[in-house]
């Protein structure tokens, strides 16, 4: 998360006003209940993108075997947040730690950072064995509303509380590519699921019920989220 992009935002990024931040929560939280691996039972995991922290709710992980980080100050200055071990300001491609860590490295909604940059960096910053594990919209969630244009020069557009348009970073990359991507950097074990929204999640967004509607399908079939998953080899 870039700090100019998320200083308007961070404050109100995890209210329910934002309703298509809430059905990704919503879409991630089903995916992660039906996933079929499991999370490495010992060593630090490294949350990128962490925003106030998500392993405790969305893995039930111990505060102290996490590092949270973020490229926005914004953001790791909220006080309502998760516990950590520690938290680091930095950019989630081109962290300043050393190499091999940790057995985890986990994201949720990772496109402001997405790309060969962020999963090279996951790579070198796990250990062998180590585990990959984040979240990012579908591509075709997003393209149905962004159009055709270059997913590498895409953003997402907030409109706050306030009124106030707040654009910021948003890559949008097939499932296919992605698959490439962790591929090229030595990934194996790699998966890619999809996740609609749950059935019975109130409210839907409007993003969401436009895309759908532009896709001829249902609000809970559309592909909203990945769920990616992917080794470093032992």
């Amino acid at each position: 998360m870039a700090s100019n992009a998320y200083a308007d935002l961070a404050q109100e990024y995890y209210d329910p006003f934002h309703k298509t931040c809430r059905n990704f929560d919503a879409a991630t939280k089903s995916a992660l209940a039906r996933k079929t691996f499991a999370l490495p039972d010992a060593g630090l995991i490294l949350e990128v993108g962490c925003g106030r922290g998500r392993c405790q709710e969305f893995l039930g992980v111990d505060k102290n075997r996490v590092v949270q980080l973020d490229s926005s100050r914004e953001m790791l200055d909220l006080t309502d947040r998760e516990s950590a071990l520690v938290r680091i300001l930095a950019n989630a491609a081109c962290v300043p730690l050393f190499d091999s860590q940790f057995s985890a490295v986990v994201g949720f909604l990772v496109d402001s950072f997405i790309g060969l940059c962020f999963f090279a960096e996951a790579y070198r910053l796990l250990l062998p064995g180590g585990m990959l594990l984040v979240t990012t919209p579908a591509s075709e969630w997003g393209q149905a509303l962004r159009g055709q244009q270059e997913p590498e020069v895409s953003s997402a557009r907030f409109v706050t509380k306030t009124g106030q348009a707040v654009f910021v970073p948003s890559t949008l990359i097939a499932s296919a590519r992605i698959l490439e991507m962790l591929s090229y950097c030595g990934f194996q074990s790699i998966s890619i699921d999809t996740a609609p929204l749950p059935v019975g999640i109130e409210p839907i967004s409007a993003d969401v019920e436009r895309a759908a509607c532009i896709y001829g399908v249902a609000v809970h079939e559309l592909p909203l989220v990945y769920l990616i998953n992917a080794t470093k080899p032992g």
